[in-house]
């Protein structure tokens, strides 16, 4: 795949991809009252759109095959760091999306998700699953789940340091986390931990 062939929010006019844009905007763009914090429920979003510098692969089958995609979204890794967004690096965003897919596949977005998220931590990378009804929970909230979309989609993007939430539950994450980020990296860790163990 090519940057080519990814659809840039801009120019991504497809009905498929209207609902969850239009998710992305009303939702992850807006605060909430369950969120745990002031400001919308991705900071980092607003800013992408504005910039455009999130892109679509848009996929229309209805049901996946687990191998071929995870083959897929491994080679998407070069892809996303070759990608030219006019030095707004920070924000780029590849989404894969899956507007068809079955509810019987969803399971399938979590198990890819899960076996690919080692090899893109490695490389400063997140991985993030979004399907009806998942589970992840919100960094400030557990009974928050923001991952919850009307879709699924598998979305790449550059590690921020607000990703602890999602790294905090394997040791060599948490050791890659603090590598990419140094001293802000344990002040915002220790940030976490006491606000977790306050509201615990």
């Amino acid at each position: 795949m090519r940057q080519s062939e990814l659809q840039s929010w801009e120019n991504s006019n497809q009905e498929e991809l209207n609902g969850i844009k239009n998710w992305i905007k009303e939702f992850l763009c807006s605060p909430h009252p369950s969120l745990g914090r002031a400001g919308s429920v991705c900071p980092f979003t607003r800013e992408a759109i504005n910039k455009d510098t999130i892109y679509f692969s848009l996929e229309k089958y209805f049901y996946l095959d687990k191998e071929i995609e995870i083959k897929k979204i491994s080679s998407q890794i070069g892809l996303f760091k070759a990608l030219k967004v006019n030095n707004h690096e920070d924000y780029k965003v590849i989404i894969n999306a899956y507007p068809y897919l079955d509810k019987s596949e969803y399971i399938k977005i979590e198990l890819i998700q899960n076996e690919l998220k080692p090899l893109f931590v490695e490389e400063n990378l997140m991985i993030g699953q979004f399907y009806p009804g998942c589970k992840e929970k919100g960094l400030w909230n557990d009974n928050f789940f923001p991952l919850d979309s009307p879709i699924s989609l598998l979305a790449i993007r550059n590690m921020a340091i607000t990703d602890i939430a999602f790294l905090i539950s394997t040791h060599s994450f948490v050791e890659k986390y603090l590598q990419v980020f140094g001293k802000k990296g344990e002040d915002f860790l220790i940030k976490y931990m006491e606000r977790k163990e306050l509201y615990s």
